[in-house]
């Protein structure tokens, strides 16, 4: 029976992965859903701020000292009232240090918490999204979105969030106990506070969206640098360093131009709001000193008020840097939350079951499949495969081969028909228990960069030592490791490439065999060995086998025709079906290319 597939499209939001500097700007939404991360150490959150609190309110002291030293120590001339005003302010200063001690080591200490917390699930998110995701989205744009937008919400939550709390708070508290000193000056500094707050409003409305395209082209660059470094032996190879060099220095002068959008803003409007509280300084000080001049106050009520008035200042001034915290803040949660909020395209689905022992039966029932709308990669397949069956796949490059056996495992799903596991559709059963069933060995033959042994043991780490050289040994691989100085500890590189491409295949090999899967794709897996390895490779993997649902894809004919069933594919059809000797007595396709490979078999070493 004809079945159509519960595929969900991929959220819109992921285009914007794609990147091209035109992404929606961020905003409070995203800022606001990222805070969560800061719940569960509220009670760290409120000692930080308690502690802030008792040291804002002696500094608020400190100037009532300093105005009894001078008045009724200095200009009074009584050095016991100097002595005592001396003791409180050093007193003061001793307890205030203390308190920002506990102050800056807790709120340090919050926001480096929950940056690891939102790197960890960022991960986490990477490691259940499906192929299609990484099919779409650049590599560099989900390292620059774990690292750099990362920082950019840890920079927030620490010194952003403290900034504007501590802003507001010393604001507020600064400004009642300054009234108790001096109400009419109070009320005169204030006249800087309206053109101050305009110039922040229209500087963040400003720098928010330039914030973004910075961002986006960090994401790009480090694109350019992640994919060179992984392709650097092709770039030496074909003498293109020079190429690539211009391709990064043009990345990098348009991260450097974008960057320097932010700065000719912060350069503009920091002085500005600077200039704006300096004038209300000014103002003050020629105000008070009037006062002063005529008796209206004492000398140590205007030097305390000048105090008072730096310390009104400063949050005022910090605005902007307020403002352009927050702006990249917005910017980074939203990209953050881009990733965050992915929906796997690939999931179990409600009811799903595991499978009581297997037996390996693979069929698929009409199935069509292709990556996009409109670009159907298979059409109408239809195979049968039974337990202990070796089934070959055989086509030209494209035909659909690589893809009809991603299906098996729900690497991607089907677009029409279903794909079925001893008679239960694939997307019925529990991707944990599907994917225990069936192992993979991909043309790529890519390796950790840890010894061989770990990447053997992989898909079970808890596999003791003998049983990692028993499938070494099956899959050849005992024949290269004697000879390397650490043996099986020998670590093997960034991707292995400190191996051969015959022993990364090998190696590869022997990871699959170890976790004794009911069903083994083999994805043309002996191309990087040669004729003597590859036939040696075989009969060891005939135990394995045995009794197993084995699929096949090679483009060596010896690899192919000892199989129970080849099909030739072409154009994701399969047009050709059959035993070897039924195939070549047909005279098709299969024929052909055996008969032109007969003479010519050449493998790499």
């Amino acid at each position: 029976m004809q079945q159509t597939s519960t595929l969900s499209p991929a959220p819109t939001r992921l285009r914007s992965l794609r990147v091209t500097g035109d992404e929606p700007i961020g905003s409070w939404r995203s800022v606001l859903r990222l805070l969560h991360y800061l719940r569960p150490h509220w009670r760290a959150i409120v000692v930080c701020y308690a502690a802030w609190l008792v040291t804002i309110l002696l500094d608020s002291a400190i100037p009532l000292f300093v105005r009894q030293a001078i008045d009724g120590g200095i200009i009074g001339r009584d050095e016991g009232v100097l002595g005592s005003a001396v003791a409180l302010t050093v007193g003061a200063y001793l307890l205030k240090s203390i308190f920002d001690y506990v102050y800056f080591s807790l709120y340090h200490y919050y926001e480096v918490v929950a940056a690891r917390d939102i790197r960890s699930d960022i991960y986490a998110t990477l490691q259940r999204l499906s192929f299609g995701f990484f099919d779409r989205v650049e590599t560099g744009q989900l390292i620059s979105r774990a690292t750099s937008d990362v920082e950019a919400a840890q920079h927030f939550f620490g010194h952003g969030i403290s900034t504007v709390v501590t802003v507001i708070g010393t604001f507020v508290v600064v400004l009642s106990v300054a009234a108790t000193v001096s109400l009419e000056l109070t009320l005169l500094s204030l006249v800087a506070v309206p053109p101050i707050a305009a110039v922040a409003w229209f500087f963040a409305r400003e720098i928010r969206p330039v914030y973004t395209r910075a961002q986006q082209q960090h994401g790009v660059l480090t694109s350019v640098l992640q994919e060179n470094l992984a392709g650097i032996r092709v770039v030496k190879v074909f003498g293109r360093e020079a190429d690539q060099i211009a391709r990064f220095v043009r990345s990098a002068v348009s991260l450097f131009d974008r960057q320097m959008e932010v700065a000719r803003l912060v350069a503009v409007r920091m002085p500005l709001m600077v200039l704006l509280s300096g004038a209300a300084g000014v103002i003050v000080l020629w105000y008070g000193g009037s006062l002063a001049i005529a008796g209206t106050i004492t000398v140590g009520t205007l030097v305390a008020f000048n105090y008072y008035l730096a310390r009104l200042m400063m949050p005022i001034r910090r605005i902007g840097w307020i403002v352009n915290i927050i702006a990249r803040a917005t910017a980074s949660s939203d990209r953050i939350l881009e990733v965050l909020n992915a929906v796997p395209e690939i999931q179990d689905r409600p009811g799903a079951v595991d499978l009581v022992d297997p037996k390996g039966e693979v069929r698929f029932e009409h199935v069509s499949f292709g990556f996009g709308p409109g670009a159907p990669v298979l059409r109408d397949i239809d195979l049968v495969a039974r337990p202990g069956e070796v089934v070959a796949l055989v086509g030209a490059t494209g035909s659909g081969k690589s893809a009809l056996l991603g299906l098996i495992p729900r690497f991607y799903d089907v677009t029409a028909g279903r794909v079925t596991i001893d008679g239960v559709d694939v997307r019925d059963i529990r991707l944990e228990c599907l994917r225990s069933i069936v192992a993979v060995v991909p043309q790529d033959a890519f390796l950790f960069s840890q010894s061989i042994a770990d990447n053997i043991a992989f898909g079970k780490p808890e596999t003791p030592e003998h049983g990692v050289h028993l499938v070494a040994e099956l899959a050849q691989v005992d024949r290269f490791v004697s000879v390397l100085p650490d043996g099986y500890r020998t670590r093997v590189g960034d991707r292995g490439l400190s191996l051969s491409g015959g022993q990364r295949q090998r190696t590869t090999i022997a990871r699959a065999a170890l976790v004794e899967p009911r069903i083994l794709i083999l994805d043309d897996a002996t191309s990087s060995v040669d004729v003597e390895t590859e036939a040696r490779i075989r009969s060891g993997l005939a135990a394995v086998m045995r009794g197993r649902t084995t699929f096949v894809v090679a483009h060596r004919m010896s690899t192919v025709m000892r199989a129970d069933q080849i099909l030739v594919l072409e154009e994701g059809r399969i047009v050709e079906r059959g035993s070897h000797e039924e195939l070549i007595e047909l005279g098709g396709l299969y024929a052909r290319t055996f008969s032109s490979q007969l003479a010519s078999d050449n493998p790499v070493a």
